[in-house]
């Protein structure tokens, strides 16, 4: 009897968290909370950019997916704003800086996924 409950116990453990990740992810991606606006998120994405960068036009349409359904996002030209650039300390490009209250919290370099950098804004990755 005792082995029994051992093996249950044992079975539970190991199914909940991979039924929870299922469930998680098979509802259809990201979606903040039901009655949370994009624009009542907290704090902001500073998409760092430069005109003459190919990587970042190619980031460019997930920073206007973005933009267009609402969520807090600025993109920072860094040949025009170089003090921005610094005091975040972008030393590659493109890269997505999630900032609260002017303090950095997470940073994805290179290109990210419209899902991912909405993701940042939830406290994941």
């Amino acid at each position: 009897m005792q082995k029994a409950i051992v093996v249950i116990v044992a079975m539970i453990s190991f199914a909940a968290p991979v039924v929870l990740t299922l469930a998680t992810y098979s509802s259809g991606g990201f979606s903040p909370a039901e009655d949370v606006k994009p624009r009542d998120l907290p704090g902001k994405i500073l998409f760092f950019s430069a005109s003459w960068c190919p990587a970042c036009r190619h980031a460019d349409p997930t920073y206007q997916e973005l933009r267009n359904a609402g969520y807090p996002i600025r993109k920072v030209d860094v040949d025009s704003n170089p003090t921005l650039a610094q005091q975040y300390g972008i030393s590659s490009i493109p890269q997505f800086v999630y900032v609260v209250n002017g303090d950095e919290k997470r940073r994805v370099s290179g290109s990210a996924s419209a899902a991912r950098l909405k993701r940042m804004y939830r406290g994941g990755w």
